[in-house]
């Protein structure tokens, strides 16, 4: 079966023009639980962690379920809460990450993401004293390119 003619066009076009430029970051020692709220509130699955403008890590949803899971099944939601205020983002984060850059092409970035089995790639510049965060390209970001170019919905 052949893939979608405008899908396969898209492969090559770049990165930078497809990704998300305004998106919101969390420090890395901030808590799990300002994490979590901050990723329900913005309805988003990849949260980058910054330093000083530098990216140091990428937590996810499924970070945030893993390091709560022992606390699911505690009747009293404010141990929840408490368990999560006490984890730094940095305890859980994912830290060595799979980048793109902004003259990486679409069909690389979406090759790369389904070789990994993953959800987000954080878009950087190279630097001297650590890689720049300028973007963020998602699954949802790669079909809406192919798909839905004009739609101006869902976030992450």
């Amino acid at each position: 079966m052949a893939p979608h003619s405008k899908a396969g066009a898209l492969a090559g076009e770049l990165v930078g023009a497809h990704m998300r430029t305004h998106f919101i970051s969390a420090a890395p020692d901030d808590s799990l639980l300002e994490a979590d709220r901050i990723m329900r509130l913005a309805r988003i699955r990849h949260l980058p962690i910054v330093r000083k403008g530098r990216l140091v890590g990428l937590l996810s949803h499924r970070d945030v379920l893993s390091a709560s899971i022992s606390k699911l099944q505690e009747a009293d939601p404010a141990d929840r809460l408490n368990h999560l205020r006490r984890i730094k983002i940095e305890e859980v984060m994912s830290r060595d990450l799979a980048t793109a850059t902004e003259e990486t092409t679409l069909g690389a970035a979406a090759q790369r993401m389904l070789r990994l089995k993953i959800g987000c790639l954080p878009v950087v510049r190279g630097a001297t004293e650590g890689p720049t965060l300028v973007g963020l390209l998602t699954e949802s970001d790669l079909l809406r390119a192919a798909y839905a170019p004009d739609f101006e919905g869902a976030s992450d």
